[in-house]
């Protein structure tokens, strides 16, 4: 899978760009604020629905077009894949003062509009950027978005799971509130646990086997980058109160009846506390190297290199979801490698179709700009080719 052509307009600090891009490795080079971050951002947006920063849609349309009648970012990509060509367009509509203008993403795939759920994943990217020791070092909440933005790309019904699981939340929630307050009977408790159980069982096990086929690829790739020095360990950290989680259910009906018999047995202490207490919106990863917890006991060093590592075993395992490639993209992550680290990087990312890097130091990438298929200078929001040596 490759994209051959990306055009964006009037988002974040581009105007309008229209860019061929090269199967095998793109380099863009350019200094710090020029919208470097913007063009991997975008099309990680366009595979996704997801930014990777933005915190609201209305943070990615340009800001001059801001205060206008129509305020709209529009992405759009041509890929090759091996499912077939595919051409996908975003339009992000921002805050408007006219009602009858609804603020949000409409998506289009062929040409014909599709639902969020149905258009993640048509096309699949990897995004590595200098954040990702997040996912070792941050909350939980970083660990568990790593691995939903993976599995949505390719589990539809991961991802309608989740959206569910989100509105029953919600819901739930809001009764044990009522039922604190004696507004509501405990017993009005007993559908809602059913829908959650249920979507949460799906999250359970999707989660629970993806990382099962992660585990032994971060690991080769944490000794490959330590060379053989550092051991990376994963483990699946379920929230189910409390109940034995050591042995992990065959199917996702067995994930639903563990979390119901947790719902169960503790409704009084969640009614107490307003709030549910178990399920996938709590999970973890334990992240273990050299058998001691990451986030407290590894340098910062060995938290980057297992963050990376865990991205290269993400690559590896959308690559085998889907028969296909990922693009792999590289937000100014080579430059902060030393040469023995980058050179393990760049020679597994060689092995996909096509891989985006973006440097604010080109000199330390050398290597990489005398091999790179496409050269791109990016400055204030405009693409022009390299051409110099």
């Amino acid at each position: 899978m490759y994209i051959f052509d990306l055009q964006l307009t009037n988002y974040r600090n581009y105007v309008r760009t229209d860019v061929r891009l090269e199967k095998g490795l793109n380099l863009f080079i350019g200094e710090n604020a020029q919208g470097k971050s913007n063009l991997l951002e975008a099309i990680y947006l366009l595979s996704t629905l997801r930014s990777s920063r933005a915190s609201t849609d209305a943070d990615l349309v340009r800001r001059d077009i801001i205060p206008s009648d129509f305020p709209v970012a529009r992405l759009s990509c041509e890929v090759e894949r091996s499912a077939g060509n595919l051409a996908l367009e975003l339009a992000i509509v921002g805050r408007t003062t006219d009602a009858s203008h609804r603020a949000g993403k409409r998506v289009r795939v062929n040409g014909v509009p599709k639902k969020a759920s149905d258009a993640v994943g048509q096309l699949c990217a990897v995004l590595f950027t200098t954040l990702d020791i997040e996912i070792v070092a941050g909350p939980p909440l970083m660990r568990r978005r790593y691995l939903d933005m993976m599995i949505s790309q390719v589990d539809r019904g991961y991802l309608r799971a989740m959206q569910k699981y989100a509105k029953v939340l919600q819901q739930r929630n809001s009764l044990l509130k009522r039922i604190q307050s004696r507004e509501a009977s405990s017993q009005e408790l007993n559908f809602w646990d059913q829908e959650l159980a249920h979507a949460g069982g799906i999250i359970f096990w999707a989660r629970a086997d993806a990382l099962g086929h992660i585990v032994p690829q971060a690991q080769q790739q944490m000794e490959r980058l330590s060379d053989g020095l550092e051991d990376l360990q994963l483990t699946y950290r379920p929230s189910l109160g409390g109940l034995d989680a050591t042995d992990s259910p065959i199917d996702d009906s067995e994930w639903t009846a563990r979390m119901l018999k947790a719902l169960q047995n503790l409704r009084p202490r969640e009614i107490g506390a307003g709030a549910t207490l178990v399920g996938p919106h709590r999970d973890d990863v334990l992240i273990e190297i050299d058998g001691m917890a990451a986030d407290a006991f590894a340098s910062r060093a060995q938290q980057r290199t297992a963050a990376l590592s865990m991205r290269l075993a993400e690559a590896s395992y959308l690559r085998r979801a889907l028969g296909d490639d990922p693009v792999v993209l590289l937000d100014d992550v080579l430059s902060e490698l030393d040469a023995r680290r980058r050179r393990g990087v760049l020679e597994y990312i060689d092995t996909f179709q096509q891989t985006l890097v973006t440097t604010a130091d080109p000199d330390r990438l050398r290597d990489i700009m005398t091999r790179a298929a496409g050269r791109f200078v990016v400055s204030a929001g405009t693409l022009t080719r390299f051409e110099g040596e």
